[in-house]
């Protein structure tokens, strides 16, 4: 660990762990990865999430990349870049098994990894899965929580084929956390399919629009699109001018998980 002159930033050595993806190895990278944030003085709320979110991402690998019964490696590596950002990637060889649209108790690790972090990357293909983790090294970003009252303006409605986010009223941008966070709860962390539906919310502040493209992005990222429902000029219009799609009235041809 070294400092330029004049930076008080220290100069952290990265981590690189390669374990067998086996439960145990998950005690291994949590008390690994706590030494490491003390050495690089990582804020400790930015490091409580970092071990959240890389635990979840460790865990996935454990429990879904090889069949039951075999072994394989996992591959652990962060950093701390110049500018301050805190990089953590997770890459095993194995396969990708798709979240349950409805995973009650259990399996909400991508969720909590889109909540907590800056970015969120995850690449797989025949090779392997790679979840490629983001965040600023002092301070969380906004999104990471949200009040009970930004909560109860949405609620998830999992009647149906496609879960669906229902709004009970008009979403003004203080509430661009919760929103958030029912549309990733809704679609598994980004990966499975979900509805938007704003039928009863006749304004949408101009932060919840950017939160709502960036779930589309998702989405899209992952194979699938974010249908939006609204009635109102107002939603219709700020969303469609982000490039989200919206329809007036539900129709036949929602996505599918």
């Amino acid at each position: 660990m070294s400092a330029v002159p004049g930076d008080p930033r220290p100069r952290a050595v990265p981590l690189v762990l390669d374990l067998p993806a086996v439960p145990a190895s998950l005690v291994t990278v949590r008390r690994a990865l706590g030494r490491w944030l003390a050495d690089a003085q990582v804020s400790a709320d930015v490091g409580g999430a970092l071990q959240v979110a890389l635990g979840e991402a460790c865990a996935n690998a454990v429990d879904h990349a090889y069949p039951p019964g075999a072994e394989g490696p996992m591959q652990v590596r962060v950093t701390r870049d110049d500018d301050g950002r805190v990089t953590a990637v997770v890459a095993d060889h194995g396969g990708w098994r798709t979240p349950d649209v409805d995973p009650g108790d259990r399996g909400r690790g991508l969720l909590i990894m889109q909540q907590l972090l800056e970015d969120v990357e995850v690449a797989r293909g025949p090779g392997g899965t790679t979840v490629t983790l983001r965040v600023p090294a002092r301070e969380l970003p906004e999104r990471a929580t949200a009040s009970a009252d930004e909560l109860s303006l949405l609620h998830v409605d999992r009647a149906g084929p496609v879960p669906r986010v229902v709004a009970t009223g008009p979403l003004p941008d203080d509430v661009a956390a919760g929103v958030r966070l029912r549309l990733l709860e809704a679609s598994r962390g980004g990966v499975v399919p979900a509805v938007l539906d704003l039928a009863a919310a006749d304004r949408v502040g101009a932060v919840v629009v950017g939160v709502v493209a960036e779930v589309a992005a998702i989405g899209r990222a992952n194979g699938w699109s974010l249908h939006v429902l609204a009635a109102a000029d107002q939603p219709r219009t700020a969303l469609a001018g982000a490039g989200v799609v919206v329809d007036v009235e539900e129709d036949e041809d929602l996505p599918t998980p």
